[in-house]
């Protein structure tokens, strides 16, 4: 019996399975990237999660920044990883549709990086600059109709969810603006605060401190429901453009070739936090949505190749395609 204690002993890392050794899972901190510099949405969440699954995992989880290419740089980063758990990528939709979006891209975000689970949702809302001369969001765009090509749209980039929420609601409202694309959400709501931009479509997040320093006006969200940390502003469907609504997401993925226990583990570790009513509470504060039922990696996986396919056949029918 002795010899047998002795023996457990000298695996402290490893537990044995039928067919295999499958080690214990994290053994040392867990890099995050984000591929957005700091201070950005997706930073906020990658923050808010890195801290819970840091206690979650009992391992230290560290955010680090691959900016560049609408998020590629860090998903392509991530992708050549070694699939061990010790890296993970939070993803948005534009690295999903990358093979649409850009060119050169050298790395496939369908089989290249493995869902882990569904974060946050993140609504956007249409805001107004508080120069254009309208009460309304109809009369807002009846001014716009007025003077085609001359008032704008905002958005963070081509290509962006924001960008083609511009582009549909454009299409669908007769609404004649121009589409002006930014580096970020950061300088685009400082010239829409500013004058130089008239309309833009803002991640709700990121639009909250403007809207509660009044300096911009939510006129509308894309989304089913009303946004909880913005209950006043009313739906785009409740303006009559109901076929008009989107939500961005944030995901944790990994490495293709991850081993199923640690994708598991990552994911109880998400669920877990997601579960917190104070993590939950803070999120919804900061303009997320919560992930509905189940948020097992299947689910994600599915709902991944869905919204893929969606957005590339709007990207290929407005021909925002191969960006350099």
């Amino acid at each position: 019996m002795g010899l047998l204690v002795v023996a457990g002993n000298a695996f402290p890392f490893a537990a044995l399975s039928s067919d295999e050794v499958i080690e214990v899972y994290p053994t040392r901190p867990i890099t995050l990237v984000v591929g957005f510099p700091p201070g950005g949405g997706v930073d906020a969440v990658a923050r808010q999660m890195a801290t819970h699954l840091t206690q979650e995992l009992g391992q230290s989880v560290i955010v680090t920044y691959r900016p560049g290419a609408a998020g590629n740089i860090g998903a392509a980063a991530v992708a050549r990883a070694a699939p061990d758990g010790y890296t993970v990528y939070m993803a948005v939709r534009p690295v999903a549709l990358h093979k649409t979006l850009f060119k050169g891209v050298d790395y496939d975000f369908a089989t290249d990086l493995v869902p882990v689970g569904m974060v946050v949702g993140v609504p956007y809302v249409l805001a107004m600059g508080k120069h254009v001369a309208a009460a309304s969001l109809q009369a807002g765009f009846v001014l716009a109709r007025s003077h085609p090509h001359v008032f704008t749209c905002a958005s963070p980039g081509m290509g962006s969810t924001n960008h083609l929420l511009c582009e549909d609601l454009k299409e669908k409202a007769s609404v004649p603006w121009v589409h002006v694309p930014y580096k970020g959400e950061a300088s685009m709501l400082v010239d829409l605060i500013a004058g130089r931009a008239d309309f833009a479509v803002v991640s709700v997040p990121a639009a909250l401190p403007y809207i509660a320093s009044d300096s911009i006006r939510p006129m509308a969200v894309f989304a089913n429901a009303r946004v909880s940390a913005i209950p006043s502003v009313p739906r785009v469907e409740e303006h009559g453009y109901g076929s008009v609504q989107a939500q961005g997401w944030c995901a944790l993925m990994a490495p293709a070739g991850t081993p199923a226990h640690v994708i598991t583990r990552l994911n109880r570790s998400i669920n877990a936090a997601l579960s917190n009513v104070e993590v939950r509470r803070k999120l919804v504060r900061l303009g997320y949505v919560m992930p509905e039922g189940g948020n097992a990696p299947e689910a994600l996986e599915k709902f991944l190749a869905e919204d893929t396919e969606r957005w590339t056949r709007m990207l290929e029918q407005r021909q925002i395609t191969g960006l350099q």
